[in-house]
This record gives C-alpha cells, sequence and structure tokens, in this order.
C-alpha cells in the first residue's frame, strides 16, 4: 500500500546499472534544492514510481526499452506541493486534475472540511476513496470541525476516529483549527485531537488570525507547526519567530504573496511555503494551479532557487515527508519537471511517479471519475418551508431598532450593527435602508431549527438567493428582500439536495446543482465557471456589489472571519462569545 510499495532491491540495481531503468532524463541542468545550486550537466534514471540515480552520467541505466528523454540543458526540477489548499469544493476531483497536473503541481495537501460537515468521519473516509489511483499524489488533513452551528456537533470526528483515520498513510496530520478554539477555556476537544496527532507522529497545521504575542504563544505551545494567516511583513515574522512555517496564501480566498514582499533578502526563507488554499473554477480556467503564484513569487523578486524551494523541499519538511518528495533524490518519488529556463515556472514536461502527465501545457494522464454512493447525494435533511416562517415579530422591550450583520467593504469582515424598524409589530424597513433578512437553517438533525435576523450592505433590491454552500456549518442560508422568495430559494436547494438558487417574483431566476456533500458540483469546470459567472451577472443586477458574492455570503456561517455570524441559535459574536437574538 502507499507510499511503501517501494522495491528497494530494484532501484539499488538499477542505479547500480545492473538492471536498466524505465525512464532516463540525460543532458539537464538540475536545481538541486538540498544545496541551493544550479548544475549542468546532470541526468536521472527512474525505475518504476521512483528515482533510482542522479549524477552526471546515467548510461549504465539505459536498457533496450528505457525511455529517453534529452533535456537539451534545460532545468529539472522537483515537482511542485501545494501545502495548504481545499481541492474537495467546487468540481469533481477528475476535472479539476484536468487543469492541475500541467502547471507541474504533483503533491497536493488538502483540507476535507466540506466531507466532514455532510458527512463527519464516514465522509473523510469517502474522500480518501477518491483520491486513489490519481496520477499525482493527494493527502489530506482531519477536519478539527470547529463550529459555531451546533447541530454540526453530532459531525465532530472524535479522537478514536482521529486515530482509525490518521492510520491511513494518505492521512498526513490535522487541518486547520482556529486558534480560539484551541486556547480558549472550557473545551480541550482540539487541544486532545493535536495531541493524538502528534503521538501518530503526524502533522498539525493552523490557523492563527487575529492571534499575536502571548496568544500566538499559546497556540504555537499546543503543538501547531504551521498558519496560512500571515497578511502582513510582521505577521510572517512572528509566525517564523514562534517556530511555526509560514504559508504564505495566494488564491480564492485571499492573496497574500506580497507579504513577504518587504522581506526578500532581509530572511531566509527556508521556513515559508506558498499554497492556494483553494482555487475556484474561474482562477483554475484563467491561471492553472499553483504554478502561476510560483511564477508570480518569482516576479515579485524572489529568487527561483527559493521560490522552488517553497513549493518542494520547505513544505515537504513542514509535513514530514521529505523522504518521499521534495527533492531529485535517489529513493525520491519521481516527480520530475523539465523548466524550460532559469525563472520560468511553467514546465514543458511533467513526470509524476515515473510517468509523463504533461507535456507543453496539455494533460496527458488518465483521468476518471468515481462514483459516489448516493447518502453523499442527499445530505440536506431539511423540510420544505414556507414564507411565513420567515416573519419576524417586533418585541416591545427592543425598542424601535434590531441587531444586525454589518457587512464591511471587502465582504469578508462583518460588525455588529443596528437599524431602525418603521412598523410597530412585524420587524419591516424602508426601502432606502439596504436592510434585508438573513436567515440559516441547519441540515444535520432533520428538525430544520433555524434563525431569522437581518443583513446590511448586502445591496439586493429585490428578489433571495440561497445556498448550501456555508462555510463551518451544515445548513442552507439566504438572504432576501421577501419572505416568499426567500422561501422559494431555499425549497429549490432542498429540492436540488445542495446548490445556489435565486429567485425573484417567486419564480426560480437561475440555480446551479451542489449535490455532492452539498458542496461539491458534478458539472464539468467549464460549465461550472460559466454558470457562476451568469449568476454574478444577475446579481451585480440585483444590487449586490461585491466581487465575489458568493463567498461573502457563504462565510457569514464560519468562525474563521470576525466579528459576528449567523447560526441556527442566533446570531453570534465573538468578542462577547454569545448567541444574541435581534
Amino acid at each position: 500500500m502507499f507510499p511503501y510499495n517501494k522495491d528497494s532491491r530494484k532501484l539499488l540495481d538499477t542505479a547500480l546499472g545492473n538492471l536498466p531503468a524505465d525512464l532516463v532524463i540525460v543532458n539537464g541542468t538540475l536545481m538541486d534544492v538540498y544545496s541551493g545550486r544550479i548544475i549542468p550537466g546532470r541526468s536521472v534514471a527512474v525505475a518504476g514510481e521512483w528515482i533510482a540515480y542522479t549524477g552526471e552520467d546515467a548510461a549504465h541505466t539505459i536498457g533496450e526499452n528505457t525511455r529517453i528523454i534529452d533535456a537539451n540543458g534545460r532545468l529539472i526540477a522537483p515537482g511542485y506541493i501545494d501545502s495548504h489548499t481545499h481541492i474537495a469544493n467546487y468540481s469533481d476531483l477528475s476535472d479539476i486534475l484536468k487543469y492541475l497536473i500541467p502547471g507541474g503541481t504533483t503533491t497536493v495537501v488538502t483540507e476535507v472540511e466540506t466531507y466532514g460537515i455532510s458527512m463527519g468521519a464516514e465522509g473523510i473516509s469517502l474522500f480518501l476513496e477518491q483520491i486513489k489511483d490519481r496520477p499525482v499524489k493527494i493527502f489530506c488533513l482531519i477536519p478539527p470541525l470547529v463550529a459555531i452551528s451546533p447541530a454540526l456537533n453530532s459531525r465532530f470526528i472524535t479522537n478514536a476516529e482521529a486515530e482509525r483515520l490518521l492510520e491511513n498513510e494518505m492521512v498526513l496530520g490535522l487541518g486547520e483549527s482556529y486558534w480560539q478554539n484551541a486556547i480558549l477555556p472550557g473545551d480541550d476537544r482540539i487541544i486532545e485531537l493535536i495531541q493524538t496527532t502528534l503521538k501518530a507522529g503526524k502533522t498539525v497545521q493552523g490557523h492563527s488570525a487575529g492571534a499575536s504575542d502571548r496568544k500566538l504563544a499559546a497556540y504555537a505551545s499546543t503543538g501547531v507547526q504551521s498558519c496560512h494567516e500571515s497578511v502582513s511583513s510582521e505577521d510572517v515574522l512572528a509566525k517564523i519567530e514562534m517556530g511555526l512555517y509560514n504559508i504564505v496564501r495566494e488564491g480564492h480566498i485571499r492573496r497574500d504573496l506580497g507579504s513577504i514582499r518587504s522581506l526578500i533578502g532581509k530572511i531566509d526563507l527556508r521556513r515559508c511555503t506558498l499554497c492556494t488554499d483553494g482555487v475556484d473554477p474561474e482562477g483554475l480556467l484563467a491561471n492553472g494551479y499553483l504554478v502561476d503564484v510560483v511564477q508570480e513569487a518569482v516576479d515579485m523578486g524572489i529568487s527561483p532557487m527559493d521560490a522552488l524551494r517553497m513549493v518542494t523541499l520547505n513544505p515537504a519538511e513542514n509535513l514530514r515527508i521529505d523522504h518521499l518528495v521534495g527533492g531529485i533524490a535517489p529513493g525520491h518519488f519521481a516527480d520530475i519537471l523539465l523548466l524550460p529556463e532559469p525563472g520560468k515556472m511553467y514546465p514543458d514536461i511533467v513526470i509524476s511517479m515515473g510517468k509523463v502527465i504533461a507535456e507543453e501545457g496539455k494533460n496527458a494522464a488518465s483521468l476518471k471519475r468515481i462514483p459516489f454512493p448516493e447518502k453523499m447525494l442527499n445530505t440536506v435533511n431539511v423540510q420544505k418551508v414556507k414564507p411565513q416562517d420567515f416573519t419576524v415579530y417586533h418585541k416591545a422591550s427592543s425598542g424601535d431598532s434590531v441587531r444586525l450583520i454589518e457587512i464591511q467593504e471587502n465582504g469578508l469582515v462583518a460588525r455588529e450593527g443596528t437599524a431602525k424598524i418603521s412598523s410597530v409589530r412585524k420587524v419591516l424597513f424602508p426601502p432606502e435602508s439596504d436592510v434585508l433578512k438573513l436567515t440559516f437553517i441547519e441540515s444535520v438533525t432533520g428538525n430544520g431549527e433555524k434563525f431569522t435576523g437581518f443583513v446590511k450592505n448586502w445591496g439586493q433590491k429585490k428578489g433571495a438567493i440561497a445556498t448550501s454552500l456555508c462555510w463551518d456549518s451544515a445548513g442552507i442560508i439566504a438572504i432576501g428582500a421577501n419572505d416568499a422568495d426567500l422561501a422559494a430559494a431555499i425549497n429549490r436547494v432542498i429540492d436540488m439536495q445542495g446548490g445556489i438558487a435565486v429567485s425573484v417574483n417567486e419564480k426560480i431566476k437561475y440555480d446551479i446543482p451542489f449535490r455532492i456533500g452539498a458542496y461539491v458540483s458534478g458539472l464539468p469546470v467549464e460549465e461550472l465557471n460559466t454558470r457562476i459567472f451568469d449568476l454574478k451577472n444577475l446579481l451585480f443586477v440585483l444590487g449586490v456589489k461585491y466581487e465575489y458574492p458568493i463567498l461573502t455570503l457563504t462565510t457569514l456561517t464560519t468562525p474563521a472571519i470576525p466579528f459576528i455570524r449567523i447560526t441556527e441559535k442566533g446570531y453570534f459574536r465573538f468578542r462577547e462569545n454569545d448567541y444574541a437574538g435581534i
């Protein structure tokens, strides 16, 4: 079973010339990430999935059936590693790999929280079936499932389940756990998961956004080994000083590569890695996968060797897989790129586990869709709703104002606000107030517990939008200008068993199905991208002003972004650490 299917006798016999290699690269220039040298006149011999020999002359390994690739002086580099991503979102894995492979990514380390949210530990096991026998290596991390929605508690991964999952060689450790849940008193669940992971000899990824000084030190002391939440050079230095790997994020959710710009040439970047933290269909089609980040790092002034290390040796060491990947060396997987020249990070040839899987920017690997069990296609456990379910009545003790969520300019941070109402009993607002109803319905228990509050600065003038793509919560979130459209949009998501729906005048104007666990669409990437583009245009016409409106909406349920979010129990307020009504 991977990765221990190495035939050491075959490798050493190939290195000695007693057996012929399956593939040999000759006349190359080696980018040696171990010494930092660029060495001309190097050859690499491959036996099966593994590198058997590196050196000046591999002629002794060439047999009658050996495939020979003449590098013609091109650079021989290790395959790229995405050290932190969310590949289990949006599209089927085979569709994503079609665009990932040509850019040179041969190892992916992914969070898999969506499968955990959908089905708990069983969902993680289903994902492990999805990543078997792929042309690149896909490792996953156990999701800690930190949530502010109490309904999700029943799907939290237990220590016993974590111990079982950690026995799988494709599970590298524990995924990002928000620092507040690790260090705040009253709940040791995350600390126990961290300890269980470390005892298994595996890695723990962190999430320390907003933590500094004593709080960051406390978080680091639990055993977390990395963080991808640095947004400034001060953040980067603080993380590295605490002994953490600083994973620089540049992708759909945030673009933070600039956080290390002022540090170029001033610090050792060996404790820095690059990641995408997830790529949406638009970015995947426009930029490829990860290679655009590596190229951007070089263009920003990071040396090609340092940039290469940030997606090879550095993450391999952080993730404790540097004996398998991360460099061109005997006994390592034959994950090899031929780069055209120094500073050009888009590969001409991509080799993964000894096989050529892409040439000249075109995928050459066989990609198959693996069917999902029926239970993964029916995870939205919510009964149909009626417009009157969203009527909010005014309490006399509340005065003439109600509490609401006020979305900030960047579309992610939200603060607590208030707004005056224009009626005595039912909570209503004047049209010019830009206040809309916001509701969340949990989809775990079957009881359909929900809370309806209010949101400001969304901008929509009419209709409603609903989606199941809720961050860190299992349910449906919706924003609407009236109760009838709220009900229509939510009911369409229920009918689809996951997805996004927009209703105007009680008619569905647009929808996109995401039926796999209520998070993944079965649509091809190209079609999904077109559908999302059309949806964004519709929302713009309806008055929504954000560049990534779906991201703004779906993050209103996560504990990862301050300062107030929505749950089935009410608003969750971060600073007060409580649930509040209107």
